[in-house]
């Protein structure tokens, strides 16, 4: 394949090329180090055009943020607060459902299933590894006994 050119680099960085065209490019690149520089040069130029649309949206939230605060000014919108008796409401109806819970025992049994569960976890099995370890020290003291008794391997 012949070289390909910074034009046709920068068209494959913008995704302006076919892909059959794209896949000859990719296959081209692993291969001619030549190219490569060509297809880094091109993105090094891609990454300085990309700072100058960034400013264009910036440009344009802008505006956006402008015209919304050209609206009705925050001391004119209507302030949303919640009166003293719907809070003291909220608190009533959260105190009562807790005293609920209390006296039907829903905590105590709670406790409970969290002490079942802590003993649980703490009475597990050893890890199979420390089995492992155990089991191997005990055929090797078992093969030292037989050699101090004087057992001969055949």
């Amino acid at each position: 394949m012949k070289h390909v050119s910074l034009a046709e680099w920068t068209a494959y960085i913008a995704d302006e090329v076919p892909d059959a065209i794209k896949i000859e490019y990719e296959d081209h690149l692993y291969s001619c180090d030549d190219c490569l520089t060509v297809y880094m040069e091109a993105m090094e130029r891609k990454e300085f055009i990309q700072p100058t649309e960034a400013l264009d949206i910036a440009d344009s939230v802008m505006r956006s943020i402008a015209q919304i605060n050209a609206g009705p000014a925050l001391e004119e919108r209507p302030k949303k607060t919640k009166s003293m008796r719907t809070i003291t409401k909220h608190y009533l109806i959260a105190a009562g459902f807790t005293i609920l819970l209390m006296a039907s025992g829903a905590f105590q049994s709670l406790a409970k299933y969290v002490d079942n569960v802590e003993s649980a976890s703490l009475k597990e099995k050893a890890p199979i590894t420390e089995g492992l370890i155990d089991k191997t020290f005990n055929w090797m003291d078992d093969i030292e006994k037989k050699n101090k008794e004087g057992f001969k391997y055949e």
